[in-house]
């Protein structure tokens, strides 16, 4: 049962610093972890800490994957952590974009390639070149998980309309104050979004960067996975 008193928390820190506390305060098991955003592995260790026995990592960039794989044998496969129930593999990368159905899009690589995403970006951002990749719903990959972290670069709406809310416990979703891609998503649309479906807010680490900010999200009933 999730601890019903616990309020928003800002600090200006970044999410995995805290996601092991936040879990232990919720009283929410560390089963498994999707990751819409893996980049090139930088959060496996801190996912590895929180115990996750099985991690699903969806990275659209081609040119991350090698280094994606060589962290989860770093630490994941090192870990000695449980096997994941049901048989599920322990890791998984899923090399695609999550969006809301099957297909494919166009990833626009920025020079600073953590800013990648579907949607064009606005300036001053500027697009290095574009790759077509496939696109797949995390509701086909989510098995066997009940967190999703998203970092999708504006196109987070379409990320969670591509997922199974159901079957998930906590949602840690990067967003902006302001649009910072043509027609993409702000704190207030996924705000929006994640109200509508019942989840709330239960802590917030903004980023040295203005007007971003990492949001834990709790689900509005516990639900198996």
């Amino acid at each position: 049962m999730r601890n019903q008193t616990v309020a928003p928390e800002r600090v200006s820190t970044r999410w995995e610093d805290h996601l092991p506390d936040l879990l232990d305060k919720l009283g929410l098991p560390a089963e498994g972890a999707v990751q819409v955003g893996a980049h090139r592995g930088q959060e496996v260790e801190a996912l590895t800490r929180c115990g996750f026995r099985r991690l699903v990592m969806m990275e659209p960039n081609g040119d991350h994957l090698p280094a994606l794989r060589e962290q989860l044998r770093l630490h994941h496969l090192s870990a000695g952590l449980p096997e994941p129930e049901h048989g599920h593999p322990a890791r998984e990368v899923v090399a695609a974009c999550a969006g809301v159905e099957r297909g494919q899009a166009t990833l626009n690589v920025t020079p600073y390639d953590k800013q990648s995403s579907m949607l064009p970006p606005l300036l001053p951002m500027a697009v290095v070149r574009q790759d077509v990749v496939p696109v797949i719903p995390v509701s086909e990959v989510q098995h066997g998980c009940n967190v999703l972290i998203v970092d999708a670069q504006g196109a987070e709406l379409e990320v969670l309309a591509g997922t199974d809310l159901d079957r998930l416990r906590l949602a840690v979703i990067e967003g902006s104050a302001t649009a910072r891609y043509s027609g993409g998503s702000t704190l207030d649309s996924i705000a929006e979004y994640m109200t509508a479906h019942g989840w709330r807010e239960v802590a917030a680490w903004p980023h040295l960067r203005p007007g971003v900010v990492d949001v834990a999200w709790l689900a509005p009933w516990p639900t198996p996975f």
